[in-house]
């Protein structure tokens, strides 16, 4: 029997509409904010982060931002931008 630090787990990745950001309930939630060239390398990145949740992705911009919060810690707010989409991860063993 394995122990839970070499289980198996699965993601799956649920996307907002477009025109939405993830607004943390501290700053501190914030792991990373960096530049991708697509949604799907900003998905993988918080894929590949083991404290990544929550994502948010500008496509005008290219901003990729990492969140450690889940949606029981902040929310999903509508911003005027409509370039703008939140993903959340959600794991499975």
């Amino acid at each position: 029997m394995s122990s839970p630090a070499h289980a198996i787990y699965s993601s799956t990745l649920s996307l907002s509409l477009q025109g939405h950001e993830f607004k943390p309930q501290y700053d501190v939630q914030l792991i990373l904010n960096k530049t991708a060239q697509s949604l799907l390398l900003c998905s993988a990145a918080c894929n590949q982060n083991p404290s990544c949740r929550i994502f948010d992705y500008d496509s005008s911009s290219h901003r990729c931002r990492l969140f450690e919060a889940d949606l029981a810690n902040g929310a999903i707010i509508a911003v005027a931008s409509q370039t703008s989409i939140v993903g959340s991860v959600i794991l499975s063993a």
